[in-house]
């Protein structure tokens, strides 16, 4: 398939997807169904028509307001559309191979809600984890067969492991959500990945929290809690750190060699 086509398909694609992403985000944490009642609005309860659920122009064209009671219609499922396409697009053109992409849609297709859903609520739904989770091992196994289940089942189970260990004796840092959401991630990179996984993650991690921190210091709204207080969710970086040792295999090796050198 030609790139332009494929890449348009992508974007297309790519808005269509986001919006039922964007739903998960909203309807999971209110523990309501994914699937009945179908689109509608959050504040009337009218059903969308399908011009109401263009990707992309509804949205913008209905201003961010119901078409009916002008009430208003989360940015969130904007968000979603754009950041689902621009993602879909990068996969076409930047994958290292056909099944890296697959994979990498399908960790995204959990990452983007969970990522929203830890950004507003701070914790990350079983309901998406443990089927991503299950996804990872049955993908990896049917694409790579038996090696690759044993990648994955290897990968979630070093993912889990230290994570797990922090959450039990450190609930107040971690929680058993980002333990299970490594695991899941481990099973899609397989454990050479891992060390990536946590390093872009850590990194990110501490490099937004600097510069939260210091944000509260410009505005002058510190209230003498240190640092270290800052409730910060870690699930949004584990995603990112999933997302590019997917695509950047490359980068993985580099870290184990740099691991490998520094290490005893």
């Amino acid at each position: 398939m030609p790139t332009a086509l494929a890449l348009g398909l992508a974007l297309l694609g790519g808005g269509v997807w986001g919006s039922f992403l964007g739903v998960l985000a909203v309807r999971i944490p209110g523990k309501t169904s994914i699937i009945h009642p179908g689109s509608r609005c959050d504040h009337c309860g009218t059903r969308l028509s399908p011009r109401d659920l263009v990707p992309f122009l509804s949205w913008i064209l209905l201003r961010g307001r119901c078409r009916t009671c002008h009430g208003r219609i989360l940015p969130e499922v904007l968000l979603s559309e754009i950041l689902t396409a621009l993602f879909m697009g990068a996969t076409v053109l930047f994958a290292p191979s056909v099944l890296r992409g697959l994979l990498a849609a399908i960790l995204f297709s959990f990452a983007l809600p969970l990522t929203m859903i830890d950004i507003r609520h701070h914790r990350l739904p079983h309901r998406l984890t443990l089927p991503c989770l299950a996804a990872g091992i049955l993908a990896s196994g049917i694409s790579r067969g038996p090696h690759g289940l044993i990648d994955a089942l290897l990968g979630a189970l070093l993912g889990f492991l230290p994570l797990a260990l922090v959450a039990i004796f450190y609930p107040r840092g971690l929680g058993m959500g980002d333990a299970i959401w490594l695991a899941a991630i481990g099973a899609y990179t397989g454990p050479e990945a891992l060390s990536l996984v946590l390093f872009v993650a850590s990194s990110t991690g501490i490099f937004a929290t600097l510069l939260i921190y210091l944000y509260g210091l410009y505005k002058r709204s510190r209230t003498g809690s240190s640092l270290f207080s800052l409730a910060m969710p870690f699930g949004p970086f584990l995603s990112l750190g999933a997302l590019t040792a997917l695509l950047a295999p490359g980068f993985s090796r580099l870290i184990n060699h740099i691991l490998l050198e520094i290490l005893p």
